[in-house]
């Protein structure tokens, strides 16, 4: 069979394609592995967070202050760090005789922003509300739940955590610009 120069120059050039590429890759194959840069992945964290929030809006016409502790579980996971917090948030309500409670329990997600500590995080998950009166006529109560979270800026140095941002009981009308103060344990 016949060929032509310009199948012959292909040929040739698919050869020294592969045979350029080959000996890079054994090249490639002979250097040492680059030294891992990231530390290790830390353990599980568990903590506590106290709150302090200021509402706004709607949630401002009936609450001053909302107050509260939360236990936190930390679960680092490649870049991200997995959490979860649930608590006990009491709210100075403005009025006599009345009790306003919420209950957080919510999951989310912290990103770290370089390596100072400095960190963005949010949280989703449902609040559960008790309201209770006590009148001449006796005591009412009741009990809500409503899909609420977190957003936020924070720094993490050591074992504390400083956080700031917005506390959202309600996602449809309870907003509170707060932040909170957390230690390992």
């Amino acid at each position: 069979m016949k060929t032509s120069p310009s199948s012959t120059i292909l040929a040739s050039a698919a050869s020294a394609a592969f045979a350029l590429v080959a000996s890079a890759a054994s090249v490639a194959h002979a250097q040492p592995a680059p030294a891992a840069t990231a530390p290790p992945a830390a353990a599980r964290t568990f903590g506590v967070d106290a709150l302090v929030a200021l509402p706004t809006g709607r949630y401002a016409d009936a609450v001053d202050v909302a107050i509260g502790g939360l236990a936190r579980l930390e679960i680092p996971s490649g870049v991200l760090t997995i959490t979860g917090r649930a608590g006990l948030v009491y709210n100075v309500v403005k009025g006599d005789n009345l009790t306003l409670l919420f209950f957080p329990v919510y999951a989310g997600v912290r990103y770290p922003l370089g390596p100072s500590g400095l960190y963005i995080a949010g949280e989703l998950g449902l609040t559960i509300g008790y309201g209770s009166r006590d009148s001449q006529f006796g005591s009412v109560s009741d009990t809500d739940t409503e899909l609420g979270g977190t957003v936020g800026l924070g720094m993490r140095t050591g074992s504390v955590n400083l956080t700031g941002g917005l506390f959202i009981p309600d996602l449809d009308d309870a907003v509170a610009i707060g932040g909170s103060v957390g230690f390992d344990l």
